[in-house]
């Protein structure tokens, strides 16, 4: 008897990655804006106003929030310039 779960997975799995193309760049390039954006307007809710004791202090959730926030943009930002480059084929503009 064959085995069709393999082979049903097998077949489903491309034979090459596809290569990165100049327009994949747009919804890589808009998600990191927009992970930026939201980053700055925590940045912006805690840190605007200087603190009355000099000392800037936020809950642990919300300290916890803006590093996950910051590495999130941080890795989208890598990937979108990871693909810029596949996409130029390591031609910078």
């Amino acid at each position: 008897m064959p085995n069709t779960y393999v082979r049903a997975a097998a077949e489903g799995m491309p034979a090459t990655k596809e290569k990165m193309t100049f327009m994949d760049l747009e919804p890589l390039i808009c998600d990191a804006y927009n992970m930026i954006d939201v980053l700055l307007n925590l940045l912006e809710q805690h840190f605007s106003c200087p603190p009355e004791n000099g000392n800037y202090v936020i809950p642990e959730t919300e300290g916890s929030r803006l590093f996950f926030v910051a590495s999130v943009a941080e890795s989208m930002s890598h990937k979108a310039r990871k693909s810029y480059y596949e996409a130029t084929e390591g031609k910078a503009s």
